[in-house]
């Protein structure tokens, strides 16, 4: 490089950082983006100016600051320093992190440090943070070309895809797992960074990040970028639509573009709800892409994708607790009543939801996006935090008698440990917003203080809500200043009172469901809103008898012993909430059941269970014929009972994580989805994956295929190389069956797995369709 190029780059290096001063300072103080092309109508109030002061919310906002401060970066850095040919003798941490998604945790660690120093100000976050960029920037400089990367065989993967040798069976490319899922990450992780912190290092170690995934995908045709984006990818168009909205540098938006999955987006442009089959936490974030690039970009055709995705997943796809996905997919909308598993709302998809939802209602300030994020922010997110040691759940189980299982502190980090890192780091992001002059409005009812720096005016938020109905509001400032200060009516609310100064005040709600109060205030002055909460019941969608109960926005949820039946509510009339549950201590939200068989329940709120045992969805039964559906019920779940009794694993067929978890491998082989479940077959290869085993007792294979296929559907079942089935589907009849196979002691003894393949006859057979699989004792 010439000297002539090299001062051309520090000069463009410089005007680059004075755009990003200037745009991070604007998003970090409710302010324009200068570059983008649609501004929002609202801001949120920037995480600094923002102080949680009591109650749950502060609470777990603490646990996590703990959690942040006690891990080891250098412990997240390791995989980093060895693929850009550092020594470190640091171990990696566990799960993920340390089985092809390096790197993954460690960006949701940077996003989660930067918004927790924003949102507290303490400054051992900051450190953290300095330290971690200095490292990065030494592992690229060392490296050499800005990539970034902490997964083994990083260099080597990327250099094939460069070449154009793409392969991928779905949840996997070339070889790795999902790693632009991972870089998404770290792109997130820096772009959070320069948006809450003071660090300005940051900026030029994602240039060159950037430029160099820049330089990749531009050797690529867009048929070769389609088949990269068949593997899941994240945010990446989000990511890169951030690093636009940073630098105004258009080639980052062009390449913000070239991520877009188009075989995704096409349906959703045109209002198709093609979402049954597809991988929650896999689509989301494209959403959040889209919405993204049409604040940069203005074409309409991405803000109707988001909206109409949005309403899909909201109104049509999501469980009581704002919660989506079983097993982390979408089924048939308006059909949740058969999708009760302990594998329902996976964490993730609600952050991405509730990421999504903020950006709409930036763009249209309406209510419904403010209630959807208020269920869903205090039934999952806060639910998904164990509040006695700050740990977090990939899953929140809607199946009665099911339990959250709770990660560890060092040695999980699954996708939501990361997501759970951030979520309990910006409380205050939804609390406030400002139109950017002289109107402020208040979305949720937590107890904080915004100082609204634009004015000169804090706003101190005092309640107990939801453990009480009043919520008090105190202005603080020098002068008096004429604002608009916006309430928000809550759908749920039985009706609103409010008082200025202690008299009363008209409580007229606009069209977007806000009570104005616009007014000149003066220091002290005191507003006083009551929003009258009231009990009421939710059917679940396709089974208007199993009902969920909720107080104001807070799900109810009854506690279970360990081998307790679970109850049923046997009434004629289901409807009528307050005729079923009675309010026994409106202070600690503690209810009763009035007529549920065999023993009346406690309920409490959804967010305080913890890991207990616990059911949300109750049975309604007539009086007249509870007692013959309750057997035929009792006779379910003694068979469901038995089943987990006795499986020894279980695994489905073609979702990301259970392949990943199951050691899946195969060629010829895709996934597909039937009726709004996945599976697997094989034309003319094959697919095999691990299963434990008992080692000291018999085990039978139990296989779920789908009977009503013709032709040639003819293949063998092998444990360990050795054939112990076989299998001829043809025309078995339009319904699933249940094959089982009994497993020789030889292939089980003395080992904790085996290996299970399905395999093709010959070239022009099928192998499968495989469903599900189940080892038995």
């Amino acid at each position: 490089m010439n000297r002539e190029h090299s001062f051309l780059n520090l000069a463009l290096t410089a005007l680059s950082s004075v755009s990003f001063l200037m745009t991070a300072t604007a998003a970090n103080s409710g302010r324009c983006e200068p570059h983008i092309a649609v501004q929002p109508k609202l801001f949120p109030a920037p995480l600094h100016a923002v102080r949680l002061t009591d109650g749950p919310f502060l609470h777990a906002q603490e646990m996590d600051r703990r959690w942040l401060l006690s891990m080891d970066p250098d412990r997240f850095l390791s995989g980093f320093r060895s693929e850009a040919g550092l020594e470190t003798s640091v171990p990696r941490y566990g799960g993920w992190e340390n089985s092809g998604a390096s790197g993954h945790a460690f960006g949701h660690y940077l996003s989660a440090l930067s918004m927790m120093y924003a949102s507290t100000g303490d400054r051992a976050l900051l450190d953290k943070i300095d330290y971690c960029v200095d490292a990065l920037d030494e592992c690229q400089r060392t490296e050499g070309t800005g990539l970034l990367a902490g997964f083994e065989r990083s260099r080597e993967l990327f250099a094939e895809l460069e070449r154009g040798d793409i392969r991928s069976q779905g949840f996997d490319l070339n070889g790795g797992w999902v790693p632009f899922y991972t870089l998404h990450k770290e792109f997130a992780g820096l772009v959070d960074i320069c948006r809450y912190t003071p660090n300005r290092k940051a900026l030029s170690v994602l240039i060159r990040f950037t430029d160099w995934l820049d330089d990749l995908v531009a050797k690529l045709s867009d048929e070769q970028m389609a088949q990269i984006l068949v593997c899941e990818h994240g945010g990446m168009t989000e990511a890169l639509a951030d690093v636009y909205a940073l630098t105004g540098e258009r080639k980052y938006l062009d390449l913000a573009q070239r991520f877009d999955h188009r075989t995704f987006l096409r349906p959703l442009a045109i209002g198709q709800d093609s979402l049954p089959g597809h991988h929650g936490n896999m689509e989301i974030p494209k959403i959040v892409g889209a919405i993204r690039e049409y604040e940069c970009t203005g074409e309409e055709r991405y803000r109707r994708i988001a909206e109409f995705f949005w309403d899909r997943v909201v109104n049509h796809h999501t469980y009581v607790i704002g919660g989506n996905t079983e097993h982390e997919h979408f089924g048939a909308p308006d059909m949740l009543a058969n999708r009760l598993s302990e594998g329902t709302c996976e964490t993730c998809n609600t952050y991405n939801m509730l990421k999504l939802t903020r950006h709409l209602f930036q763009t249209d300030p309406k209510s419904r996006y403010a209630d959807y994020y208020e269920r869903a922010l205090y039934n999952q997110i806060l639910a998904s935090q164990n509040p006695d040691d700050g740990m977090v759940c990939y899953m929140s189980p809607m199946s009665s008698g099911s339990r959250k299982t709770f990660s560890l502190p060092f040695d999980s980090f699954w996708c939501c440990v990361g997501t759970g890192m951030e979520n309990h780091a910006h409380y205050g992001e939804f609390i406030y917003f400002t139109d950017g002059g002289s109107e402020v409005f208040v979305n949720l009812y937590i107890p904080s203080t915004f100082d609204w720096e634009a004015q000169g005016v804090t706003l101190e938020q005092k309640t107990e809500f939801p453990y009480s109905d009043e919520i008090q509001f105190r202005i603080s400032t020098p002068r008096a200043r004429r604002f608009a200060l916006y309430l928000r009516r809550p759908s749920w609310a039985a009706g609103c009172e409010v008082t200025v100064n202690g008299r009363p005040v008209k409580a007229k709600t606009d069209e977007a469901g806000y009570i104005r109060l616009d007014r000149k205030w003066h220091d002290d002055d005191e507003v006083c809103l009551v929003v009258k909460q009231t009990l009421r019941s939710e059917a679940i969608p396709g089974d208007s008898t199993q009902r969920a109960y909720l107080y104001g926005p807070v799900v109810l949820s009854a506690l279970l012993a360990e081998d307790e039946a679970v109850p049923v509510i046997v009434a004629d009339e289901m409807s009528d909430a307050a005729s079923l549950v009675k309010c026994t201590d409106p202070a600690s939200l503690r209810f009763e059941t009035r007529t549920t068989r065999p023993v009346q329940k406690e309920l409490i709120p959804y967010f305080e269970v913890g890991g207990r045992r616990m059911m949300v969805y109750f049975r309604h039964f007539p009086e007249t014929t509870w007692q013959e559906q309750l057997a035929e019920l009792r006779m379910r779940e003694d068979r469901e009972a038995w089943l987990r009794e006795h499986t020894v694993s279980q695994f489905t067929l073609g979702e990301m994580q259970p392949e990943r978890d199951h050691n899946f491998h195969g060629e010829k082989t895709q996934p597909h989805e039937f009726e709004g479940r996945k599976y697997r077959e094989s034309l003319g290869g094959w697919f095999s994956f691990d299963m434990k085993v008992d080692p000291d007792r018999p085990n039978t294979l139990y296989c779920t295929y789908w009977g009503n296929r013709f032709y040639n559907h003819s293949f063998d079942i092998e444990v360990n190389g050795k054939k112990i089935g076989f299998e001829n589907i043809h025309n078995w009849g339009p319904r699933y069956i249940e094959r089982s196979y009994q497993i020789p002691d030889e292939l089980t003894s003395g080992r904790e797995q085996v290996t299970v393949t399905l395999r093709a006859i010959r070239e022009d057979a099928v192998a499968g369709p495989l469903f599900d699989c189940r080892v038995m004792r």
